[in-house]
């Protein structure tokens, strides 16, 4: 059995966390490709409406002085550099908003992490073999069928929008330019949105393939999540963890304790101890939980909540919290605890049953 097959399991946190350490992440170029996409687009189409006007004004002004203007001295001409400014803002707002959000969204990949170890050289790649294997790799294969992929829907695209417009292209002949464009925008943007959107459902198949292979490449054997385990009990992130879960769950132990309680004696704020005791039952009353100080409160507010009695007794309450869990009260608490449990029971009943306390 190879060592791939080996690995069926998951792989850990500890794991997870070294491979981002050394910079391996899921990582998707498609969704930065559709982030850049989107954005010129949109940018270029809101852009349109308040720069098309002044370059068509540049343009139009360079055109009808095109056989006046000198050509040695191009250049130099104020028409020819405003049109040059105009065609060069037209086009760098969406350039630079294109890049913003393709950087963005690999930011957001990657959480913006900054790993010196995925950053530093690796001289592993420079070996012809390994090269070799990328070239002709399950990898280079599948980026080929997907850029092979894309390549035609876009140019489906392309060639319906074409076709589409053909009728339209042919009813402008004989117009002017400012009634063309607004024409032509309309359908490149119709084409963009279309592109827009296959390129969407590319980036949304890239990102789950990409965490897909992430994960697989990061599967451990058994035998790997023992050695992983024996290895991390000094962990610090490890034992933090594991601290946190027994603190979670000698809570939720406590708190069914306590709701299970048949008294809770206090001191009153410092101490509060849970006693369990069934009426008729063998043994003495047993000591289910207990707590100074913020545990003492959240014992009271428990008990509040379950409305089970509490009694403030300051010396029993430091008595019993000197006990350990779970045991029983020892003999010399006997007639304290009694009293306890007795006024306890004599709550429980109806009213004209039950005697004062004295």
């Amino acid at each position: 059995m190879s060592d791939a097959e080996d690995r069926t399991e998951a792989p850990s946190e500890q794991r997870l966390r070294k491979a981002r350490e050394d910079g391996q992440i899921a990582f998707s170029r498609e969704a930065m490709s559709t982030a850049s996409l989107f954005g010129g687009t949109i940018s270029v189409f809101l852009a349109l409406p308040f720069m098309l006007p002044d370059f068509m004004h540049s343009m139009t002004s360079l055109m009808q002085q095109a056989g006046t203007l000198p050509s040695a001295s191009l250049t130099q001409s104020p028409e020819v550099k405003n049109a040059l400014t105009t065609g060069l803002k037209l086009a760098l707002i969406p350039a630079c908003i294109a890049l913003v959000t393709s950087v963005g969204t690999g930011l957001l990949q990657t959480g913006f992490l900054l790993s010196p170890s995925g950053i530093a050289p690796k001289f592993s790649r420079v070996s012809p073999l390994s090269g070799l294997k990328r070239l002709i790799g399950g990898h280079a294969i599948t980026e080929t069928l997907k850029t092979l992929g894309k390549l035609s829907i876009f140019g489906f695209i392309i060639f319906h929008e074409m076709r589409q417009t053909t009728p339209g292209l042919k009813a402008m002949v004989g117009l002017s330019l400012p009634n063309i464009l607004p024409l032509l925008s309309r359908q490149a943007f119709h084409a963009c949105l279309l592109m827009v959107s296959a390129q969407l459902v590319f980036s949304g198949a890239d990102v789950f393939w990409t965490r897909y292979r992430h994960t697989a490449k990061l599967k451990m054997s058994r035998e790997e999540l023992k050695e992983e385990h024996r290895n991390s009990e000094g962990d610090p992130h490890v034992k933090g963890r594991l601290k946190a879960l027994r603190a979670r769950a000698a809570k939720e132990r406590m708190k069914e304790a306590v709701e299970n309680a048949t008294v809770i004696i206090t001191n009153p704020t410092h101490y509060a101890v849970a006693l369990q005791y069934e009426k008729g039952a063998a043994g003495a009353p047993k000591i289910v939980a207990k707590g100074m100080d913020d545990v003492a409160a959240r014992i009271r507010e428990i008990a509040q909540d379950k409305r089970i009695p509490i009694v403030p007794n300051p010396p029993l309450a430091r008595a019993l919290h000197a006990l350990p869990l779970e045991s029983e009260v020892p003999a010399e608490h006997f007639r304290a605890v009694a009293a306890v449990i007795s006024y306890v029971w004599r709550l429980k009943q109806p009213a004209h049953l039950s005697t004062p306390v004295r």
